[in-house]
């Protein structure tokens, strides 16, 4: 019994490493004309969402025509690792810096994926 006990953990254990990450796209509405000063600010903290437990990956991305806006497309072991991230952030206020350059409701939005796993032939 206790061998069964001991491979169910394991198994589940293995199951909960190969589950799929959780993406989310952060939308910051921002000032055109400081949207790049913006940009370096984010580059220089997600250093330390990076860092953070659970972030698999974290990516800052523009439209070039839409100026006005700055996505962050993160990518997390679980959306409870997000959400102790922000947290986090809020606990130590060391984003308030940003609050200038944002011009409206920063937006969090879940990602789903729909799309099954297909081969590409290179021939």
């Amino acid at each position: 019994m206790k061998f069964l006990q001991t491979t169910l953990v394991i198994c589940m254990a293995a199951l909960a490493s190969c589950a799929s990450p959780q993406r989310i796209l952060v939308e910051f509405p921002v000032n055109p004309e400081t949207r790049g000063d913006f940009i370096e600010e984010l580059n220089a903290i997600l250093v330390d969402t990076r860092a953070f437990d659970g972030c698999k990956a974290a990516t800052v991305w523009t439209n070039e025509l839409d100026n006005d806006k700055v996505w962050i497309y993160e990518s997390w072991q679980t959306r409870a690792h997000q959400q102790a991230y922000l947290d986090w952030r809020n606990e130590t206020g060391n984003t308030s810096h940003l609050g200038p350059f944002i011009t409206g409701e920063v937006r969090f939005l879940w990602l789903n994926g729909h799309s099954s796993v297909v081969p590409v032939s290179h021939e």
